[in-house]
């Protein structure tokens, strides 16, 4: 199995397990337009022109969050969230691959060797289970009409454990791992008259959201 498709095969198995088979794949669903990160440092393109006009991103931004502050945190959230899964499978691989060349073989080898020593065979007790907290969702189909879909998914989130648990190991014991991908913060601004607790050179601020008017 190769390594970078773990958990790819992990979200695909999940849909046709739970009786999602129907649903539209990635590949059939419409495309969806790239999600550009804010302006991070002195970067600050240009993506509209109107005469001699310049419209830069950090604008778009600006005016996003003006009409649209939740969708806007929400987004930038799944676009750091899917960044930073992304992140930590290259950098698995990085670390397998390594660990391949010092074994001497290749790191498809490697992967398959160690995850056979790491995960275990799904039991019938463990798909009986899978199928009744599931039944809802089944449509109507047998245990046995969706024990190969089932097993499929069991095996491959079995798997991804066992992949997480060798790249932690290999973190662990291995060459240092930085991550400096930021996560996305937002500046509150507090007022002087805010009521507030503690010394204000407190190096966190803590700030409690309030709906009510």
């Amino acid at each position: 199995m190769h390594i970078a498709r773990l958990r790819v095969i992990v979200v695909l198995a999940a849909s046709v397990a739970l009786g999602c088979g129907n649903s539209p794949t990635a590949a059939q669903s419409p495309a969806s337009p790239p999600i550009q990160a804010p302006a991070q440092g002195g970067a600050d393109p240009v993506v509209a022109e109107v005469g001699d006009r310049k419209i830069t991103l950090s604008e778009v931004d600006s005016k996003w969050q003006e009409f649209d502050a939740a969708e806007r945190a929400r987004v930038t959230q799944l676009l750091y969230q899917n960044r930073r899964n992304l992140l930590d499978i290259m950098v698995g691989d990085l670390l397998i691959a390594e660990a391949a060349t010092a074994a001497g073989i290749t790191p498809d080898a490697y992967l398959e060797r160690e995850l056979k020593r790491r995960a275990q065979a799904v039991s019938d007790a463990e798909i009986q289970r899978f199928y009744d907290e599931n039944k809802e969702r089944a449509q109507g189909r047998t245990l046995e009409q969706l024990r190969g879909p089932i097993v499929e998914f069991l095996q491959s989130q079995r798997q991804a454990q066992a992949r997480a648990q060798l790249v932690d190991e290999l973190r662990s014991k291995g060459a240092s791992v930085r991550v400096l991908l930021d996560p996305p913060r937002v500046q509150v601004a507090v007022s002087p008259d805010d009521p507030v607790r503690g010394e204000s050179t407190a190096p966190i601020t803590l700030v409690e959201y309030s709906d009510y008017q």
